[in-house]
């Protein structure tokens, strides 16, 4: 039988734990140390142009005079300069970050966990998840020290639209994270579990993202309406499917809908669950007002209860299999 994780985010003891970590004269020195790193790398424009003041003005003035013909060029290589100068400072705040602020909480957790803040999941996952997308962004790649090497990361898809001028904007599809864990199933093929994200006139069933029927599987339903309602099971094993959705597991399923979409993918090597949060999790501090409010006590609190419940749900449908 698979271990159970959920409540390794729900230890009483792993605050104090973690505070007394925090509060510690080592540790305060270290974080102090780290935060003047990462304030050091943070660029505030407004603060930025303030302090050049009269001379940014005369500087602007200047450039404008003797370059006015070349101005153009001179923005287009100033902007890639400057772009290329705050990605990697970017990267610099994320290492700090992760490797501070967060590894330190979850290898309390769960010890050998490890981050890549700039890594995502791989594309194979997301597209047996979401089979109908245009563009994703994946970035907080964490792999918790537990028997599965279970996978953390979140995800934006979104598209661009044109209005009539030709101008474009991002739409965002989705927003939320990925849990996978790695674990040997018998399942023959795959198994979906899609969320009815809306109906048409003729009340079929529309998927958006997350996409209808492929050719190679099988719509099964359950003999309860509620669930039929708002989800859809896609199948190429009918007797897994049935055997890993019984009741329980249709209920706790039925009751993530008031908290946010949920999808889930298996096969003979993975579960993964996509959640539908809206929101990202461990979120990378921007400003110097922002670092200055860090702390790995407060970092915990923020997302602890939401990954419980990803651990959750995943414990129960795994020990299915």
């Amino acid at each position: 039988m698979r271990k159970k994780f959920r409540d390794k985010f729900t230890d009483p003891n792993l605050i104090k734990k973690i505070n007394d970590l925090e509060n510690s004269p080592q540790m305060q020195e270290k974080l102090n140390s780290i935060k003047k790193q990462m304030k050091s790398k943070t660029f505030d424009p407004i603060y930025t142009i303030s302090s050049l003041g009269i001379f940014g003005i005369i500087l602007a003035i200047f450039i404008f005079l003797f370059f006015g013909r070349y101005i153009l060029i001179i923005l287009i290589l100033g902007w890639e300069f400057i772009s290329k100068f705050l990605k990697k400072r970017k990267i610099d705040v994320g290492k700090l970050y992760a490797n501070n602020f967060l590894l330190p909480i979850l290898e309390n957790i769960l010890p050998n966990t490890k981050i890549n803040y700039f890594e995502g999941i791989k594309y194979e996952i997301i597209k047996n998840i979401f089979s109908d997308f245009e563009k994703y962004y994946s970035n907080c790649h964490i792999i918790f020290g537990d028997d599965y090497k279970t996978e953390f990361s979140n995800l934006h898809i979104f598209h661009y639209v044109e209005n009539s001028e030709g101008n474009s904007r991002k739409v965002y599809d989705y927003m939320g994270q990925i849990l996978v864990s790695n674990l040997k199933t018998n399942i023959d093929g795959h198994i979906r579990i899609v969320p009815v994200v809306d109906k048409n006139l003729f009340g079929y069933k529309k998927y958006g993202i997350y996409n209808k029927k492929h050719k190679d599987e099988e719509e099964i339903e359950t003999e309860y309406i509620d669930f039929n309602e708002t989800y859809s099971i896609f199948s190429t094993d009918e007797f897994y499917t049935r055997l890993v959705l019984n009741p329980h597991i249709m209920e706790i399923l039925n009751k993530w809908k008031d908290k946010m979409r949920v999808s889930i993918y298996m096969n003979e090597k993975y579960i993964s669950i996509s959640f539908e949060s809206n929101e990202n999790l461990f979120y990378l501090p921007s400003t110097k007002t922002e670092i200055d409010g860090l702390s790995l006590a407060g970092e915990y609190e923020k997302v602890s209860e939401k990954l419980a419940d990803f651990y959750g749900l995943i414990d129960i449908i795994s020990e299915k299999l």
